[in-house]
Formats: C-alpha cells, sequence, structure tokens
C-alpha cells in the first residue's frame, strides 16, 4: 500500500499573508510531532472570503496576542480548502494548545462548531480526513492510539481536540484552560475521524 499523497494546500503567499512564505516576527522551531489537535477558528461559517477570514487570524494572533506567526499549522474552510498556517514547513512549532505546543500539529476548521457542525462541503470533500492521513503516514502515527504528551503531562488520543488540554495541571494566562474548541459538534466527529484515517494509513506493527 503507498504511503498517503501530500494534499493540495494553499500557501502563505496565495492566501495573502503579510509576510509571505516566512515570518518576520521569530525564528520557526521545530519538534517530532505525535499528536494532531484539532482546533475551530470560532469565526463565521459562512464567511464569503475565507482568504480574508485567515488573513485575520494570522492579524489577530501577531498582532493582538503578540505570537510570532498565527497558530495554527492547517486551517480548513467550508468547502475543503487546506491553508498552510504558520511559516517553517513540515514540524514547525505552533501556538495553539495551552502552552504546551511540543509534539503538536494544530489543524482549524474554520467556523464555530459549538452550535453546528462543520458543512456538508468541508466533510463530503474529506479533506480533514485527507490531511490528518497525511500528516499520521509521515509522522507514523497510529490514528487510533492514544500516547503521553510530556508537555502537557497528559495522555491524549493522537488525533485530539483543543479542549482535551482542558484537564492539563498548569496554565497560563495567555493560555487559558476550559476551552470548547473545538465545539461540542466537531468534537463529538472525532471519533469517525480516526477510524475514517485509520482506513487510509498503514501504520507499521512498531508504532502501534
Amino acid at each position: 500500500m503507498p504511503g498517503c499523497q501530500r494534499p493540495a494546500i494553499i500557501t502563505r503567499a496565495e492566501w495573502g499573508c503579510p509576510d509571505g512564505a516566512t515570518t518576520s516576527h521569530g525564528e520557526p522551531s521545530y519538534t517530532l510531532v505525535t499528536h494532531l489537535v484539532i482546533h475551530h477558528t470560532a469565526t463565521s461559517n459562512l464567511a464569503p472570503d475565507p482568504l480574508a477570514v485567515v488573513r485575520s487570524i494570522w492579524n489577530f494572533h501577531v498582532f493582538a496576542n503578540g505570537w510570532s506567526d498565527i497558530g495554527y499549522n492547517y486551517l480548513i474552510d467550508r468547502t475543503g480548502n487546506i491553508y498552510e498556517g504558520r511559516a517553517g514547513g513540515n514540524d514547525v512549532i505552533g501556538a495553539h494548545f495551552i502552552c504546551a505546543n511540543e509534539g503538536t500539529c494544530g489543524i482549524a476548521l474554520i467556523g464555530t462548531f459549538v452550535a453546528k457542525g462543520p458543512s456538508p462541503d468541508a466533510r463530503a470533500s474529506s479533506a480533514l480526513e485527507e490531511l490528518i492521513a497525511w500528516l499520521c503516514d509521515r509522522n507514523s502515527i497510529d490514528p487510533l492510539s492514544s500516547k503521553f504528551h510530556a508537555p502537557s503531562q497528559l495522555e491524549l488520543a493522537s488525533i485530539c481536540g483543543h479542549l482535551d488540554g482542558n484537564a492539563a495541571s498548569t496554565e497560563s494566562g495567555t493560555c487559558p484552560k476550559n476551552t470548547l474548541c473545538p465545539g461540542q459538534n466537531l468534537y463529538a466527529l472525532l471519533p469517525e475521524i480516526r477510524n475514517s484515517v485509520s482506513n487510509r494509513v498503514r501504520v507499521p506493527d512498531d508504532y502501534r
């Protein structure tokens, strides 16, 4: 069985990141990815210009939060387009998970999924599963596994939700706990997503 192919990803230049392909606010740091953390962006579910939404999230993260770059590694809009997030390429450390970002990759679906689930278009395109499958394949992650995540001191599913970090024993004022992200309707889909990704990925026995 061949490895999962990298899905089409809209680059930072293509979505109009003010910093372009790199960041002018600091040097990227890298990590061995063991956990994929799913988010929502808590923005409109029906925004007519998703590129503008991605730019606004970048602007908020950099200038309101004071981060070096957009916090998410990848974002996905309601029609299934995938956007490159934080500059630096594969395995760059983002800013998305309770100040315990090492070992993680953050994927955000654009929208708010507390009252509603992801759009039929995004689900039908399987963009989220396709991206996760590729990341699992390249990082030898078993989609159905759970592993200890040392930075948060938590045992976490390898594909988890942001709110799974609520149980962490440490807290920073810039990384509050008790989040509802990725929203209960997206969070409820994670078991289905794990199973779907598992059907796409061949995991060597020594990684199980």
